[in-house]
């Protein structure tokens, strides 16, 4: 047997992990299938995997999705777009920000998708005289990036899309998880206005809480990002989605305290019983909410146990008194997310986004992944994954594979 090396044996020394984050990608893989069955076969969805996938790793959440059927991609910045090209990624790679003036040739060079946000990077692509690939993101209500109807009809007015038209036109609704909100409205009106100037190849309005919305909202490219993750922010009932994320904590030690013992920093609980307590070992360093202290419960099969006192940095508190003793010793697991509470629930009970919570708790936890339904990276013939052109209409060979 070889002998082992000092890091080796220091590695087989530490303890197992006390949080376990799993995800399930076969749960995104279906999401994205149940996406396009509400948008239908002639609207392509586009995954949007910035953010390191919403926290659930790039490259992973990339290779399910494009063996799903994907083939278009939207990252946060330059970084990530070289990550997935650098990672063989068979898919489109559209870039929603990233400095493209000054960048311009690493996204030629690595044929990346850049989404023109302002007026200095249109003007740069219309002085290059080059033909140049891109994607127009338009204002209309959301008040963050995006060339506004008057900047749209100034430069169509001077010819700038006849020599440089964008293969697509975006926008962002303000706020697509409201329905009956008039701003959706609004911003459709505004949005319709400018794509029927511009006659792009395709047009992007909706994001995941917009597919909801209706056909209206649709137009052919929708951007879905939280939904695949399995978040329902727009409240859709019953929900649609399959849940992608579980997370379980285990005891470190269970306790017997006395009736009026205080738990927690600030003694914001104090027992009403004696009570046996179970001392969980995760807390808001791993991306929990530190607000979600005295709001919520873990499970035990199928016991429920109330979380009390303050989350702290690394540790949290079960009050585990009716739960089974068999149940709940050290080194048991205590599920905190699964399909029962959900990240929804979670960022709800604590007044937080669910993104924010998705995300924090991406970069907080150890990653586990199960694996997707068929091999990343391949399609379900089996054959490699090509990029595919994103402004070209789904062939009637496309639409009957689904």
């Amino acid at each position: 047997m070889t002998p082992q090396t000092r890091e080796q044996k220091m590695l087989s020394l530490a303890p197992r992990a006390n949080v376990v984050f799993e995800i399930n990608l076969n749960a995104v893989q279906a999401n994205f299938q149940i996406i396009s069955a509400v948008v239908g076969p002639y609207v392509r969805v586009a995954a949007v995997v910035k953010s390191d996938g919403y926290g659930l790793g790039l490259i992973e959440i990339a290779r399910a999705l494009v063996a799903a059927g994907c083939d278009l991609l939207f990252v946060g910045d330059l970084h990530e777009a070289l990550l997935l090209r650098s990672s063989k990624i068979g898919a489109a790679v559209a870039v929603f920000c990233d400095e493209f003036t000054r960048l311009r040739q690493y996204y030629r060079s690595n044929r990346l998708i850049p989404v023109v946000n302002n007026c200095g990077e249109l003007d740069a692509i219309s002085a290059s005289g080059e033909a140049q690939t891109y994607f127009l993101n338009v204002e209309t209500g959301l008040s963050r990036v995006g060339l506004t109807f008057d900047d749209v009809r100034r430069r169509y007015l001077w010819g700038t899309f006849n020599r440089h038209p964008p293969s697509v036109v975006l926008s962002h609704l303000a706020c697509g998880d409201r329905v009956a909100d008039a701003m959706n409205v609004l911003q459709r009106n505004r949005f319709r206005a400018i794509s029927d100037l511009l006659k792009p190849a395709r047009h992007s309005l909706a994001a995941s809480a917009g597919v909801w919305l209706g056909k209206s909202y649709h137009f052919d490219m929708v951007r879905v990002g939280s939904a695949l993750y399995g978040l329902n922010n727009a409240g859709i009932q019953p929900n649609p989605l399959q849940p992608v994320v579980r997370l379980r904590a285990k005891i470190l030690e269970v306790r017997n305290v006395r009736k009026g013992e205080a738990v927690g920093y600030g003694a914001t609980f104090r027992t009403v019983r004696a009570s046996r307590i179970a001392i969980l070992g995760i807390g808001y360093k791993h991306g929990v909410p530190w607000a979600c202290g005295n709001k919520i419960s873990v499970r035990f099969a199928g016991y429920s146990a109330p979380l009390i006192g303050r989350m702290s940095m690394e540790y949290a508190v079960a009050d585990a008194t009716d739960v089974p003793e068999a149940l709940c010793g050290p080194g048991v697991f205590a599920e905190m997310l699964g399909e029962n509470f959900t990240v929804n629930d979670l960022a709800a009970a604590a007044d937080v986004y669910p993104q924010d919570v998705l995300t924090r708790l991406g970069a907080g936890c150890t990653r586990r992944y199960l694996n997707a339904s068929y091999p990343a990276g391949e399609s379900r013939a089996g054959q490699p994954m090509q990029a595919t052109d994103p402004t070209t209409p789904r062939s009637s060979r496309e639409v009957a594979s689904e």
